[in-house]
């Protein structure tokens, strides 16, 4: 069983452990989430980002560069959270899940993915090279 920290505004760890940043994700998202890390025998981090108040997303910035692994939920995201969509999916730590198939976002970001069993593997060599 792994040793997992759940990590909500306004925290911030400062620490090596593999670190996840969850943007809104939906419940179906989190039971797979919560099904995948049972899987792995690690520390981790989770970030948890559900609401965005303005002082929320100032903190889910600091979150996002903290991050090893980030998963945004598009479709459960609200409009605030869809114009940083971009400026997350730019980079490749970013895995992205919706059911839009006329996206722009498949221009930005290759990293699209259908469940969290496609991490499986993508986290099979991160906890290898933690």
């Amino acid at each position: 069983m792994s040793d997992i920290k759940i990590i909500t505004a306004p925290d911030i760890l400062h620490t090596t452990e593999l670190s996840f940043l969850l943007i809104q994700p939906s419940k179906i998202i989190k039971d797979q989430f919560q099904d995948l890390i049972s899987n792995f025998d690690s520390t981790m981090h989770v970030y948890l980002f559900e609401k965005d108040t303005n002082d929320q997303v100032e903190w889910l910035l600091a979150a996002f560069h903290k991050s090893d692994i980030v998963i945004i939920d598009i479709d459960n995201s609200s409009p605030t959270i869809r114009a940083l969509a971009g400026f997350f999916l730019s980079k490749d730590k970013t895995y992205w899940l919706t059911k839009s198939t006329d996206s722009y976002y498949n221009i930005i970001s290759k990293n699209q993915i259908f469940g969290l069993d496609y991490l499986t593997n993508i986290l099979g060599g991160k906890l290898e090279n933690k």
